[in-house]
């Protein structure tokens, strides 16, 4: 395999604070099931604790280095020794990790429904929680911790990988034609009010939010906000140097800049600046204070 799928890599040291991060490509019969993965390594000496803020995908990381923590936005504590792996469904609230200043690890980017069929668990179940794999998975999730830390670099971890998500994926009954079809919409047609996406599927409103509830853990309107207010935190790491707050309130789907701070405020427990300025270089996340 060798590294033909690292589509990029990254590395930071400023003498305090350094990290090295290879995001890696999914294999081809796995496009659209997950997204890809990252290998990540780093050493920090100026803060211990991120604030990882609400988005719309799922959350699958297997730690590989000294043991973290992990508050979910519901307040629950989660400590995981190297070889231990947690997930998170979708979150209202930030959630916040802590380390002791080191850390390394791979985490597997994929969609709230991907979690919903390798969990085989209701995702309105993990709304705002963090959970241990080894919870839901048991042994599986134990093999894949000690296979992934005995690998022979990261080449191997990646072969690992999707050798364990093929295992637990492909074959797997897929989420129902309506579901996905709900989904797509929601995610790609901003313009469509609910209940015409619901009588297009042919359900009534209620048994549709049911439905989604089930497969990304919330309800469609807050699966809606969820998409415009990950795909503003997206823009914002775009245009960091000069942002155009009305411009990009406008181009994530904001109704104005001030609809844009109330939600961001509501999600973040942050102004858009205060963001910017606890931002990580390289998607490294939020310095918490």
């Amino acid at each position: 395999m060798g590294l033909s799928r690292c589509y990029q890599e990254s590395f930071h040291d400023d003498g305090v604070n350094a990290w090295s991060m290879a995001r890696i490509a999914p294999p081809s019969d796995l496009v659209g099931l997950i997204h890809g993965y990252s290998d990540y390594r780093e050493r920090t000496a100026g803060f211990a604790t991120r604030r990882e803020l609400p988005h719309a995908e799922g959350v699958f990381i297997v730690n590989l280095g000294d043991p973290i923590s992990i508050t979910g936005g519901n307040g629950e504590w989660l400590t995981l020794k190297a070889g231990e792996a947690f997930v998170a469904g979708a979150h209202l609230k930030p959630a916040l990790s802590h380390s002791s200043g080191a850390q390394a690890g791979v985490h597997i980017f994929l969609p709230l429904a991907t979690l919903r069929l390798l969990l085989g668990t209701p995702m309105h179940e993990l709304a705002d929680r963090v959970v241990s794999l080894d919870a839901l998975l048991g042994r599986a999730a134990r093999e894949l911790g000690s296979s992934l830390q005995a690998a022979n670099g990261r080449d191997h971890r990646v072969l690992l990988l999707d050798q364990a998500l093929r295992r637990h994926l492909l074959g797997v009954e897929p989420l129902n034609r309506q579901q996905r079809h709900a989904l797509y919409l929601l995610r790609t047609r901003s313009d469509l009010d609910i209940s015409a996406i619901a009588a297009e599927i042919g359900w009534s409103r209620k048994h549709m939010a049911e439905r989604v509830r089930d497969a990304v853990g919330v309800g469609p309107r807050s699966f809606r906000r969820l998409l415009r207010f990950q795909t503003l935190t997206r823009l914002i790491a775009r245009e960091a140097d000069r942002p155009d707050w009305a411009g990009l309130a406008a181009e994530a789907g904001y109704y104005d800049q001030s609809h844009m701070i109330k939600e961001f405020g509501e999600f973040s427990g942050l102004t858009p600046t205060a963001f910017l300025a606890r931002s990580l270089p390289d998607g490294g996340g939020l310095v918490e204070a």
